[in-house]
């Protein structure tokens, strides 16, 4: 079975490779190399994104038909979001409840449909693949390709309640598209910042990157998990993978190696030890 390495993975790898690794091919590590990794719920910084693609993948559809959106936003919203809560989800300070989760997601819709230019030739959700050989397959989901102007984009939606640098995701996106035969000019994210239901939306930040640049990054990147994973196949060591304990993400809401065998990088509990 071929190994995937996922666009919307490259960029968290630099911060944690262990925590990555083990997100990534948690089922091979856990399964044929007997370790106890654990599955963690979605965060709620991670529904409400996923409520807002969903919804703007809806709203896009309907405002290229010239036909109204708003209803059908709030639908699409809601339904993600109790999808993600039967499902297991972590409330936060930020986003403490479904009705709140909602509500963000819907106000950051509209805030990013407020700026982003009307595309021509669009493409939306497009997922694509390529060889990377190896038995290797980088695979990533877009979320809307079109021409402004003369320019051929790939544009990127994010939401948070702080800004990340994903860089490699959008050189990586830009990789299977040229592979796939079609032109990229420029690469955009728009950011819609996640924020308490009593203060108001801020407006989206748009950052524009150069395709090549991106590419070179992405694709250092994706060599640099290949080789990682090839060796932890050759020595089943977790110590392939460097841990970094000062990441945001060092918890067990967050990585399925947290406190396990795999990665013990914390303080020890009184009467525990790292047997």
């Amino acid at each position: 079975m071929s190994t995937i390495i996922r666009c919307s993975s490259l960029s968290h790898y630099s911060d944690c490779t262990r925590r990555a690794a083990a997100k990534m091919f948690f089922k091979e590590i856990s399964e044929e190399y007997g370790f106890d990794l654990t599955l963690v719920n979605t965060s709620a910084g991670a529904a409400v994104g996923t409520a807002m693609h969903k919804a703007l993948e809806a709203a896009i559809v309907l405002r290229s038909k010239g036909l109204p959106y708003s209803d059908e936003i709030k639908k699409v919203a809601e339904t993600s979001i109790l999808e993600t809560v039967r499902e297991g989800i972590v409330w936060d300070d930020t986003t403490f409840d479904k009705a709140t989760g909602v509500m963000q997601a819907v106000r950051q819709t509209h805030s990013i449909l407020d700026v982003m230019p009307d595309l021509q030739e669009i493409a939306i959700e497009g997922e694509f693949t390529a060889d990377l050989g190896d038995d290797f397959i980088l695979s990533g989901h877009i979320d809307i390709r079109g021409r402004e102007g003369e320019l051929n984009t790939i544009q990127d939606f994010k939401s948070g309640t702080t800004a990340r640098v994903n860089i490699p995701q959008y050189g990586g996106y830009s990789l299977l598209t040229r592979t796939a035969g079609y032109k990229v000019d420029l690469l955009r994210e728009i950011y819609a910042k996640r924020v308490g239901k009593t203060k108001a939306q801020p407006a989206p930040v748009i950052k524009d990157y150069e395709p090549a640049m991106a590419e070179n990054f992405a694709w250092a990147v994706i060599k640099k998990i290949k080789s990682d994973m090839q060796t932890f196949r050759k020595t089943g060591s977790p110590w392939v993978w460097l841990p970094n304990p000062n990441s945001m993400m060092c918890s067990p809401h967050y990585c399925p190696a947290y406190g396990t065998k795999f990665c013990k990088c914390r303080s020890l509990k009184k009467g525990e030890n790292n047997g």
